[in-house]
């Protein structure tokens, strides 16, 4: 009985037009995003490989010069755009991949994206993740919003129920031809966007990539399933096919255009995060302080660069100076990236009520384009940074000036440089991304459920008389 349900359901809903038409733009949407996304990676990818190849060049063939030169000069560290970017970009458009790895500074990011983009991207990007996180739910509603009210308008309803068909049945039924109407549109691009990934995943990264699309496929298929039940329990109550897209249509206004933009600034009062200049300012004031201390234990003074300490001693001073920062460093970013992950969690735990919020947290984990995985690169690249000025400052201590006027004139060469291996960095495994996200997908599961229960309690309320 469910199977004859949905199969008619279905062949109305392609007879009326709404199959074809709604469903066919959407998917030509999805499409659409995924050959930008393509295209927009493989430029992305060919820019970095250049860029990072002539600036390891660069740094090789640096002519004899003080190694406290070189270190200044520094490294840029690319970040490797994820295969599933082009599913997902995440924030990457926002923060950017690109780290100067120069002395006595942590980087931050350079060359956002988002600061080149026109008037018109500022207004979201084109993805297939934000097609099925935003048009997605609008889609089910257009589908679905008359599956029950509109049949109870026509008098099928009443039939339907006096030949004893169950709740549960004719709920599974309209259930299957929803998800089946989804299904005929959502499979062709899944299986197009798999493709396009596994094809531009590294050889080695192949089998990660795909395990992560099939994760995120996984968590995309709870979240329009949640919409599904819902779409079918507010038809179910409805008392008419206008009523019921009237509420439907405000739920989703309500749901993915106000409440992620509410939640977002609550999440900030929640656990408020610092300016970049009172961030800078509090940084600035404990660098100097923790660098007066190792100073003054070292050389008996905090004069940076006075009398009292011999320019035979320079080099050792470098190295304790920059040593000392790193836990500074450590304790103010590990302090504000905390702060920003208190932040999402806030709205992950908020897709309880708002699924919308908890899709877009799990898409950005599982396609590597979210704050943790930033956070693993930045990481990656300050240990990088940190080995630079290592090398650097020990070979400075290594040719201490013995003279007492001679620290600026030495020189090292190719030999030196050449002791800094190229930055490479690989994301961490998918098995990594599930399990910072497991509580995510649960929440997804929980939404599905919910939905599920509303959806049964509405249509156990219709009777045949």
């Amino acid at each position: 009985m469910a199977l004859l349900i949905a199969s008619k359901d279905i062949l109305e809903r392609w007879r009326d037009g709404r199959l074809a038409w709604a469903g066919g733009l959407v998917l030509l949407l999805v499409l659409t995003a995924l050959a930008v996304g393509y295209a927009r990676q493989s430029e992305v990818r060919a820019e970095q490989a250049v860029a990072s190849r002539l600036d390891y060049q660069d740094w090789l063939r640096q002519d004899r010069r003080h190694p406290h030169d070189a270190a200044h000069q520094g490294l840029h560290a690319f970040r490797p755009e994820p295969a599933l970017a082009i599913v997902d970009p995440g924030i990457n458009p926002y923060i950017g991949g690109t780290l100067w790895l120069q002395a006595h500074r942590q980087a931050e990011v350079k060359f956002r994206p988002a600061q080149d983009a026109t008037g018109l991207q500022r207004f979201g990007d084109l993805s297939p993740a934000w097609v099925l996180q935003i048009l997605g739910p609008l889609l089910v509603i257009v589908l679905g919003f008359n599956a029950l009210a509109g049949e109870r308008e026509q008098g099928i309803l009443r039939q339907t129920l006096s030949l004893g068909v169950s709740p549960w049945r004719l709920l599974a039924g309209k259930a299957l031809a929803l998800a089946g109407s989804l299904a005929l549109l959502l499979v062709p691009a899944a299986l197009a966007a798999a493709a396009a990934v596994a094809w531009g995943a590294e050889a080695g990264e192949r089998l990660d990539a795909l395990a992560r699309f099939a994760a995120l496929s996984l968590g995309y298929a709870l979240y329009l399933g949640a919409f599904v039940f819902l779409v079918l329990g507010v038809s179910a109550l409805a008392s008419s096919s206008r009523i019921a897209i009237t509420v439907l249509l405000g739920l989703w206004i309500g749901a993915v255009v106000i409440a992620p933009r509410v939640l977002s600034e609550v999440s900030r009062l929640a656990y408020p995060s610092p300016t970049k200049l009172e961030f800078q300012k509090e940084l600035g004031a404990n660098l100097k302080a923790t660098s007066d201390k190792v100073w003054q234990q070292a050389f008996g003074t905090t004069e940076r660069w006075g009398r009292d300490v011999p320019l035979s001693q320079w080099g050792l001073a470098l190295q304790i100076d920059d040593q000392s920062a790193y836990g500074v460093y450590d304790r103010h970013y590990g302090r504000l990236w905390d702060t920003y992950e208190q932040q999402q969690r806030v709205q992950e735990w908020s897709g309880l009520l708002l699924p919308l919020l908890a899709v877009r947290a799990y898409s950005m984990g599982l396609a590597g384009t979210d704050f943790g995985h930033h956070r693993d690169f930045t990481n990656a690249a300050e240990r990088h940074r940190r080995l630079i000025q290592d090398v650097m400052s020990t070979d400075l201590v290594a040719h201490a000036d013995p003279l007492g006027d001679q620290h600026f004139a030495y020189q090292a060469g190719p030999d030196l440089w050449a002791k800094v291996p190229p930055f490479h960095y690989h994301a961490p495994p998918a098995g990594w991304a599930l399990a910072r996200h497991a509580h995510t997908l649960a929440v997804l599961a929980a939404n599905l459920l919910l939905a599920l229960g509303f959806a049964l309690w509405a249509v156990r309320r219709q009777r045949a008389i």
